[in-house]
Formats: structure tokens, C-alpha cells, sequence
């Protein structure tokens, strides 16, 4: 009987959902029901899918046009951390005894090999990928390592891709900033990565932040956003080229808003709020470029967002979405 009655529910439940996306799909002229929404549009729909959906959009593939180039870029946030396990406990907690960079946990190593076995199979969508961007934070340092270990390949480190808030110490009321791994400390310890020059001996964040507000981490990755839609314009004619980001929970969140034409102001919802990821899940974006040679012409596709499938069951905190 209980059997019977989950059944009915679901289906009710599929029902509706399906019929909010065909009103909404006529109401924007979205011919054949692909779901492939463009624009502020698709920022809408995303937003909708993740209120519907609990956080675990699929959208269908469709094909480029002629004459079309593509950027896919393959969000991947970190295994789960040190505070992670803290903030999972308590809030009090994470506050008494969280660290300004943290390492992964036993369950965070677990999962980031996980995501590496899968992308070495190679599956279709998100690789071949033509080159790693990762936090120089350790706990996405250290999750990028096995997967481009995989893969064979060298990441390259974007030092403002930090998680929201910063690297800081303290309590509140008395924060302050902390420098990151030195130079000499990342080269060894993750030999191989491509490092800019604002990595130094002193670290590479900038202490007089302290703890970044949400307004400055909003401006920060509006910036990456901005970077990623410039590496798509410099494609050419039928290009296309697939890129890997990995990077935190909040951080990924805004770039995603950003990239989305969601104009949501973080006062009105905090970093995190939007799209959120299990650790070590997986988000695919396209940005296509019309090739009319301005920033207009890119129209950005969600493909899929919060996929964390390709780690077994037992390693997903299936009740804690969103714990930073």
C-alpha cells in the first residue's frame, strides 16, 4: 500500500512539474520542448528548476549552429572539508574550531577520487577537457590533483577563485586575514600546477580583507565570469573547447548567477543560496558565441547542475545540500 501511494505522489508530482515547464517553455516561444532557454531566460528557468528540482538540474544537449562556437566549462566543487565535517555537526562548532584553509577529510579524499575515476572513462558531454582552473585553496588544490593526475595535465591556479569569506582566522569581531600556501609550499606539494606570480613566499590572499564581505566576493566573481566570457569570444568560427573550474560552494554559486543573467543582489540571497552543490558534484555550462564579435552575442546554457551520480551512494551527505 505504502508502495502504491509513493507511486501516485511521484507521478502527481512529475505531472506538475511537467506542466509548469510546458506553460513556461509556450510562454517563451521554446519550440520542441528542449528546455535549451537562452539568456536572462535561461537564468530564470534555472532558478525555477532549482526551486522545483531540489538542487539537480538536467537539461537536454542540443547541437551548436553553424558557424557557432562553444566554451563548456565543467563546475566542480571540492571534496569535503575539515569544516565541512565541523559545520555538519554544528554552527557553533564550525565557528570554535573551523581553520582558515582547511584540508579535505577522509570522506572529501574518497570523493574527489571518485570524481577523478569518473572523468578518466572519459564520459561524453564534459571531457575531453582542454584545461584545469583550480582555487588556490588547498581543499580544491587537493581535489583538482587526482583528477589531473588522471588526465595528465597541469592545472592552473586563479588566486581570486577562493570560497567566499576568504582565507581569515579569528573570531567574530576580530578576524584577520591569513596568507594562503606559499609559493614554495604549493610548488611542493602539488608539483605540476601553473602558478601566477601573485602567489609569493607571503602566500597569495590579500590579509587586509580580513573576512571579504559578500558585496567584494560578488564583484570577484562577476570578474571570473567576465574572464570566462572573453576565453569564449577568442574562440573561433566552430570552435569549441571544454574547461574545468574547480572551486567552492559559494564562489560557484555566484559565478553561476553571473553567468546566468541572474541579477540577484547577495543582500537579497547570500552567497549559497541559489545553486547549490554536494561535495565534489558536478555543473556543465555552455557559453555559445554567435561569432558577432561582442559580448551580446553569448548566450549561456545549463546542461546539467549539482550531478553527483558518479560517486557511490554512501559518500553523498544527501541531507546536508548546501553545508559550506
Amino acid at each position: 500500500v505504502v508502495m502504491v501511494l509513493v507511486g501516485r505522489a511521484a507521478s502527481s508530482i512529475k505531472r506538475a512539474v511537467g506542466t509548469i515547464q510546458r506553460k513556461w517553455c509556450k510562454i517563451h516561444k521554446i519550440d520542441g520542448f528542449t528546455r535549451s532557454v537562452r539568456g536572462r531566460k535561461a537564468g530564470l528557468a534555472a532558478a525555477t528548476a532549482v526551486l522545483i528540482g531540489g538542487g539537480c538540474i538536467f537539461w537536454t544537449k542540443t547541437a551548436s549552429a553553424e558557424g557557432e562556437s562553444k566554451l563548456r566549462i565543467l563546475f566542480i566543487r571540492h571534496g569535503e572539508s575539515e569544516n565541512n565535517v565541523l559545520y555538519g555537526i554544528s554552527v557553533d562548532e564550525f565557528w570554535k574550531n573551523r581553520k582558515p584553509d582547511p584540508k579535505l577529510s577522509a570522506r572529501g579524499e574518497k570523493q574527489v577520487q571518485a570524481a577523478a575515476n569518473a572523468l578518466a572513462k572519459n564520459p561524453p558531454v564534459i571531457t575531453p577537457l582542454d584545461k584545469i582552473y583550480v582555487s588556490p585553496m588547498t581543499r580544491a588544490l587537493s581535489t583538482a590533483k587526482p583528477i589531473a593526475e588522471s588526465l595528465r595535465m597541469n592545472p592552473s591556479v586563479w588566486t581570486d577563485m577562493y570560497e567566499v569569506g576568504g582565507c581569515f582566522g579569528g573570531e567574530k569581531g576580530s578576524f584577520y586575514g591569513v596568507g594562503g600556501l606559499s609559493r614554495d609550499e604549493m610548488q611542493r606539494l602539488y608539483p605540476g600546477y601553473i602558478l601566477p606570480p601573485e602567489i609569493t613566499r607571503h602566500g597569495w590572499y590579500p590579509k587586509k580583507l580580513r573576512m571579504e564581505t559578500g558585496s567584494h566576493a560578488a564583484l570577484r566573481a562577476a570578474a571570473i565570469s567576465t574572464r570566462l566570457r572573453d576565453m569564449a569570444m577568442k574562440l573561433e568560427d566552430d570552435d569549441s573547447k571544454t574547461i574545468a573550474l574547480v572551486a567552492h560552494h559559494d564562489t560557484i554559486d555566484l559565478i553561476l548567477r553571473d553567468l546566468m543573467g541572474l541579477n540577484i543582489p547577495v543582500e537579497v540571497a547570500p552567497p549559497g543560496t541559489v545553486f547549490k552543490h554536494y561535495n565534489a558534484a558536478f555543473t556543465c555550462v555552455d557559453l555559445i558565441n554567435s561569432c558577432n564579435g561582442d559580448d551580446s552575442s553569448l548566450t549561456p546554457r545549463l546542461l546539467f547542475q549539482n550531478r553527483a551520480d558518479h560517486m557511490p551512494f554512501k559518500l553523498v551527505e544527501w541531507s546536508k545540500l548546501g553545508i559550506v
